[in-house]
């Protein structure tokens, strides 16, 4: 049965596309050839970035502010609309378009093109720089990073996979980490899903994962009462919130070390720290709902018990101990 959401993920998407402004849903190719057939993207918008290995170990965490057209070194990139070009870096160019606050970003490109010139669509850019594998495309509506995945943006883009939910889990008052199906829970703990989707095509990192644009989740008692119900959509806008307030430990994204390849991992917090001393012990149940820009979804609904001890401190994911 599928988790009763606050807005079904097609609405929801379509709704934050409504306060755009119109010329956001002003649809446009691929910034490499052909430009009208889909490519490869092995990283999207509001996947995890980070300067170490995992998100324990780096000291700066943020959101990803683009896709990653994944292409050979050396491959032609191309303006997907007319504009003023500005030079970010040596290898990065941004075109503003003309009388709208719009803006395309190219990343990891060595520019052929002056800075402050004006081109036209389909004008040749640069070439993608060596060692990279990939183009970092981004767009920006009045100076916010939004989805070139969205509807109305980069196409053609077709998603049939399914997202996956590996596992649900929760970080006990010893900072270690337990499997939440049929556990029963006591002291503070804090809830984690482990989720990823597939992108549609492979890439030249054939195992890479992406996130997933919406996650949510609500929990239930054993009277059927849903006692939270609560959602993140990353699907539309750079992510505003703290990254380490999103992803939990064991969080890193996929690379390429020594040669060989390391499948990113996501790890989302539902949540802040709970107190079960604040509720009625007993069963309760847990449902988890994520899914990708094209409303693909997958749920997964664990089981667990609240033992509130005489005179023991408990912490459970049914009450907040701080706000959220």
């Amino acid at each position: 049965m599928r988790a009763k959401r606050i807005l079904p993920v097609a609405l929801g998407i379509a709704a934050a596309a409504l306060i755009l402004p119109s010329y956001a849903s002003a649809a446009y190719g691929w910034p490499i050839k052909p430009f009208d057939r889909q490519h490869p993207v092995r990283g999207q918008l509001n996947d995890p970035r980070m300067n170490g290995a995992s998100v324990d170990t780096s000291t700066s965490f943020t959101f990803h502010s683009g896709v990653d057209i994944a292409t050979p070194d050396g491959t032609p990139v191309y303006a997907v609309a007319a504009g003023r070009v500005h030079y970010l870096d040596p290898t990065a160019i941004a075109v503003r378009r003309p009388q709208v606050p719009v803006v395309f970003e190219y990343w990891h490109i060595v520019p052929v093109v002056n800075n402050k010139s004006f081109v036209k669509r389909h004008t040749l850019l640069g070439y993608v720089e060596m060692g990279r594998g990939h183009v970092h495309f981004a767009q920006k509506e009045n100076n916010t990073y939004v989805n070139p995945l969205r509807r109305g943006g980069l196409t053609p883009y077709i998603d049939h996979t399914l997202p996956t939910i590996k596992a649900i889990t929760y970080f006990d008052n010893a900072g270690v980490n337990h499997d939440l199906g049929n556990a029963v829970v006591s002291g503070d703990i804090r809830i984690v899903v482990d989720a990823y989707d597939t992108p549609e095509l492979k890439s030249n990192w054939p195992l890479a994962v992406v996130t997933p644009a919406w996650v949510g989740w609500q929990l239930i008692d054993a009277s059927g009462r849903i006692v939270e119900h609560k959602h993140r959509d990353f699907s539309h806008k750079l992510y505003r919130e703290s990254a380490a307030d999103i992803f939990a430990p064991g969080t890193f994204k996929n690379a390429m070390k020594r040669g060989s390849f390391i499948v990113g991992n996501y790890n989302y917090w539902l949540g802040p720290e709970r107190n079960t001393t604040r509720v009625q012990g007993g069963a309760y149940r847990l449902v988890v709902t994520v899914a990708d820009v094209r409303d693909n979804e997958t749920t997964k609904t664990v089981s667990f018990t609240v033992a509130n001890t005489a005179g023991g401190t408990t912490i459970s994911p049914l009450r907040s101990s701080a706000s959220h």
